[in-house]
């Protein structure tokens, strides 16, 4: 569920209302799964709303909220559409950030000694998941190429994370 506020021009009338609605918003979701669609084109006479915009997310910039614009109402819902695709893709690249982030936590840990930094960031370019790991430390076309990335700069890397994995078997 994500909480929006819909707000206009007219709604900016004093400023600080709205903007401490959004903030009691942000507080109250930790600063998640919340937005602010703003209305650009209204009545004349409730001032400009691209000005009212502009103030909107100068007194917001303090919070990581997604301030959208919106031209018309009938767009409504093509802006909401809009909104949860790039969301959605957001998530989506997070998620995958996180996962690669605990596979490169967990690298040190994968080798019968301790692996210095850049044979971490190698293994971490080199396999995606920790089962890739232990695929390419117990077959032999893997140890073949986890010796081969090692050879010339630090040969005994490889040598650890194989007998590593060798020392792992199936409990039924």
């Amino acid at each position: 569920m994500f909480n929006i506020v819909l707000l206009s021009a007219h709604d900016m009338q004093p400023p600080a209302n709205e903007v401490a609605r959004v903030e009691r918003l942000y507080h109250k979701t930790g600063g998640r799964d919340i937005g602010v669609i703003f209305l650009l084109k209204e009545n004349p006479q409730h001032g400009n709303g691209t000005t009212a915009f502009i103030e909107l997310q100068m007194n917001l910039c303090n919070f990581d909220i997604p301030v959208m614009p919106l031209t018309t109402l009938t767009n409504l819902q093509s802006t909401l559409s809009s909104f949860q695709r790039q969301l959605f893709n957001s998530r989506s690249a997070a998620s995958s950030a996180s996962r690669l982030n605990s596979v490169v936590a967990l690298l040190p840990y994968c080798s019968n000694n301790p692996l210095p930094e850049h044979a971490r960031n190698v293994l971490s370019d080199l396999v995606h998941s920790i089962p890739d790991l232990a695929q390419a430390a117990t077959t032999r076309e893997g140890q073949a190429a986890l010796r081969q990335w090692f050879s010339d700069s630090m040969p005994q890397v490889a040598e650890d994370v194989i007998a590593f994995w060798e020392q792992e078997f199936i409990v039924d």
